[in-house]
């Protein structure tokens, strides 16, 4: 019951950053370019703490549909980043192929295999387009540090996030089939990531509503 109470807590993070938009929507421009990923985010929370822990549904088909839903959220942010449109829209091209064959050889009873390409691809969006920034950065050789990019810290807690989970999802086979492991400490890393992500947007929210503030 505690570990579902901290999981719940999670989730009402995850709520956070929506509101602090909702507040102020005087926000910097990347702040706008990463809205959808805030939204779908919030909605998750919201429908994890209602809809599966108060009414119990089945969250196989949500979950089919938010991994879709992220991807496209994450791209949006990275396509209005950066100047290389026709690359992340091929790249679009490619993973809603991808996922349509995986919807179309899906089977109900089990998830977590099949949905390596689909982490495999986001993973690499998320690695490639932070990438692009960087080297885009020190191009125009700009004299503002980092820590004053807004820009920066979405980056960074979609590099954390996606990158560190992503690990995760690759040692589950490991973890499951180890007696010294259990279940509970693979969804602890899991939650773990949330957490860091959803914190990191809260503070990067309120950073882009101070500064144009001032």
């Amino acid at each position: 019951m505690e570990d579902l109470g901290f999981v719940d807590l999670v989730c009402l993070i995850g709520v956070i950053p929506l509101i602090l938009y909702l507040i102020n929507k005087k926000v910097t421009i990347e702040t706008n370019y990463i809205l959808p990923f805030i939204f779908l985010m919030a909605f998750a929370s919201l429908y994890e703490i209602i809809g599966t822990t108060f009414f119990q549904l089945r969250t196989i088909y949500w979950f089919r549909a938010y991994v879709f839903l992220e991807f496209y959220a994450v791209l949006y942010f990275y396509y209005k980043l950066l100047n290389y449109k026709k690359v992340f829209i091929v790249y679009g091209v490619l993973y809603f192929l991808v996922y349509l064959y995986l919807l179309v050889n899906w089977p109900n009873n089990k998830k977590g295999f099949n949905d390596l390409p689909l982490n495999v691809m986001v993973t690499l969006l998320v690695v490639f387009g932070s990438f692009l920034w960087f080297i885009d950065v020190f191009k125009k050789l700009e004299d503002k540090p980092l820590l004053k990019r807004i820009d920066f810290f979405y980056i960074s807690s979609f590099l954390i996030y996606f990158c560190g989970t992503f690990l995760v999802f690759l040692m589950t086979d490991y973890l499951l089939n180890d007696a010294k492991y259990k279940i509970e400490e693979f969804w602890t890393l899991i939650i773990f990531f949330n957490l860091v992500l959803r914190i990191t947007l809260i503070f990067t929210v309120w950073k882009a509503r101070i500064k144009l503030e001032h």
